[in-house]
């Protein structure tokens, strides 16, 4: 009964929404990062072409991740143009890639990210991978074959160095990276001083890293969590009884429990990619319910798989 209600409530704010008519976007509250900038907890994937970022930003979401590799940057610049709000509305991520790695990647941002979303800036820039495997032959020249501290050392280091510059230049608000390791996020502080705010990571119940998550939240690194309902082709799976059952019991969708499960693990922002404005509003609906410890830790030993992102070590 609870989750028909809810059902019915989430359709009646879509229809206002869709209609102009909504008084209020949905509630969602923000993570403060580095250097004191509130980000959404709550953002749009728009990986692999499964998003609509249109219907987003009609339902009141402000927040957007992109990559120069997910070709939706001028997609979501567009949108963002026709919504007429004001782009300081918005909190837009975006990445760069290894390929491009070195002392200077301000013309790669400005070529690869602020040019295909038509902006002056992003808010959150991260570096998208700490390495590539040695197999891809288009190294950038700071590529070092027998470095014992990795191949990409080097790279990773240079690379954050300049970030720091954009950052300063006004084309950042906030720097970070993604699907790094302890061990890659030790060399940034060690040899620069600085934390990135951000590390972005594959995280569900199906792959959860709980001692990187630890690390990130005890030196205040923020965790957003990608590929939150399970990663592809193994998308969310409807028949886990475990988390069928709870969200059941709950009055919450399956999507709903893992959302929060990732919350409460020490993810602090989720990025589920969607193209139904339904599927929008119900993934806001996370903000309002707890899990308790032991509905957590029914969640926490399902069969660990990772899809998405090679880990680096040892090879960079």
């Amino acid at each position: 009964r609870h989750l028909a209600v809810n059902q019915f409530a989430t359709m009646l704010v879509l229809l206002l929404a869709l209609a102009g008519l909504a008084t209020a976007a949905p509630h969602v509250p923000s993570a403060i990062i580095r250097p004191g900038i509130a980000m959404p907890a709550l953002g749009l994937g728009s990986c692999c072409g499964t998003y609509n970022v249109s219907a987003w930003i009609a339902l009141g979401f402000r927040h957007i991740d992109t990559s120069c590799d997910y070709g939706s940057q001028p997609t979501i610049g567009a949108a963002i143009r026709a919504s007429g709000i004001p782009r300081d509305q918005f909190f837009v991520t975006s990445k760069i890639n290894p390929e491009n790695y070195g002392p200077d990647v301000a013309p790669v941002v400005q070529s690869q990210v602020l040019d295909p979303l038509g902006m002056d800036y992003v808010d959150l820039l991260l570096m998208h991978h700490a390495g590539r495997p040695e197999s891809v032959t288009n190294h950038p020249a700071c590529f070092v074959p027998n470095d014992p501290r990795g191949t990409y050392y080097q790279c990773r280091i240079d690379t954050w160095k300049s970030l720091l510059s954009v950052q300063a230049a006004g084309h950042a608000r906030a720097i970070g990276v993604s699907n790094f390791e302890v061990r890659d996020l030790e060399q940034i502080f060690n040899a620069t001083g600085g934390w990135p705010a951000v590390n972005q990571i594959e995280f569900h119940p199906y792959w959860h890293t709980d001692d990187l998550v630890d690390f990130c939240n005890q030196h205040d690194i923020s965790v957003t969590a990608y590929a939150p309902m399970g990663a592809y082709p193994r998308s969310l799976d409807l028949n886990n009884t475990v988390i069928d059952d709870l969200a059941t019991k709950l009055g919450k969708t399956p999507g709903q429990i893992m959302l929060r499960w990732e919350l409460q693990k020490g993810a602090d922002e989720v990025i589920p990619r969607s193209k139904t404005p339904e599927h929008m509003l119900e993934s806001s609906e996370i903000f309002d319910f707890t899990l308790t410890d032991a509905e957590v830790a029914s969640l926490d030993n399902f069969p660990q798989k990772k899809v998405y992102a090679t880990q680096c070590q040892p090879w960079c």
